[in-house]
């Protein structure tokens, strides 16, 4: 390329980059334990196809390196990086930030409802995970011979001559992101209740297995007062989950489940 020709084409390409970013400003809880909480604003810019979690990346990077906050992935499949942006629960790992911007150009960032704060957007996940393991929820199940309504075809194995076909490892959907108990308004009136995610789980556990036993203390676990029937029906769950495990489905499910045990209906 010749000198003149490949200054032209920097020039360019800097104009291009220019024109594909702009300036955001982003409204940030910040908490530490013994402190009051409060909100801090931060002026970063991000690409024109940035997500909300290349933002808060940018105030740790520019801003502030005591920003605490979670994320593994960056598409979706860890569920650590849960937030609420302008009010609403979302991954932010895939969710863009022109989607959210207004004429203001402000993203306000808080962390999820319903859960024990630990610092900034960290919050404390346990109770969750522990409802989960109590569910006994693993994350591989069964391999199914359809998904999604499309037959599965078994994938060829590395070495044809010593193994035909490898089978498939076919995770659940739920990535225990926590969004669900946050949009929950129940959880936000009971710290006992299981929770959409937890009851999520007892009936998919309850899919998975014929043994009466097990699926006695599934359906046990289920019908209690903070259980199922604790659920107010609002599908906020449902609504605001980002895996399309569609709790609430589940939970009225579980009702039905527990109604035919009892009186032998509806099975």
């Amino acid at each position: 390329m010749q000198g003149g020709t490949r200054k032209k084409f920097v020039q360019l390409a800097r104009c291009a980059n220019t024109l594909m970013a702009f300036d955001i400003t982003l409204r940030m809880f910040r908490y530490r334990p013994g402190q009051a909480a409060h909100f801090e604003t931060y002026a970063v810019t991000v690409p024109d196809a940035a997500n909300v979690l290349d933002a808060i990346e940018q105030v740790w990077d520019k801003h502030d390196r005591d920003l605490m906050f979670r994320h593994a992935c960056h598409h979706a499949s860890c569920g650590t990086c849960a937030v609420r942006v302008n009010g609403r629960e979302v991954l932010p790992c895939i969710a863009p930030v022109k989607n959210y911007l207004d004429g203001a150009k402000a993203l306000t960032i808080e962390p999820l409802r319903n859960f024990s704060m630990v610092g900034d957007l960290l919050v404390d996940v346990a109770p969750l995970l522990q409802r989960q393991e109590t569910a006994g929820l693993v994350i591989t199940r069964p391999v199914e011979n359809h998904l999604d309504g499309k037959p599965i075809a078994s994938a060829q194995g590395l070495d044809p001559e010593s193994v035909e076909t490898v089978p498939f490892n076919r995770f659940e959907d739920c990535i225990e992101c926590g969004i669900c108990l946050s949009a929950c308004p129940t959880m936000a009136a009971s710290t006992k209740f299981f929770g959409p995610a937890g009851l999520a789980a007892l009936k998919s556990q309850l899919d998975k297995t014929t043994d009466p036993t097990e699926r006695a203390r599934l359906l046990d676990l289920a019908d209690d007062e903070q259980g199922v029937w604790r659920c107010h029906s609002a599908w906020e769950c449902t609504e605001t989950c980002p895996q399309n495990v569609r709790p609430a489905e589940a939970i009225m499910a579980l009702r039905q489940a527990i109604l035919a045990r009892k009186f032998g209906f509806g099975k």
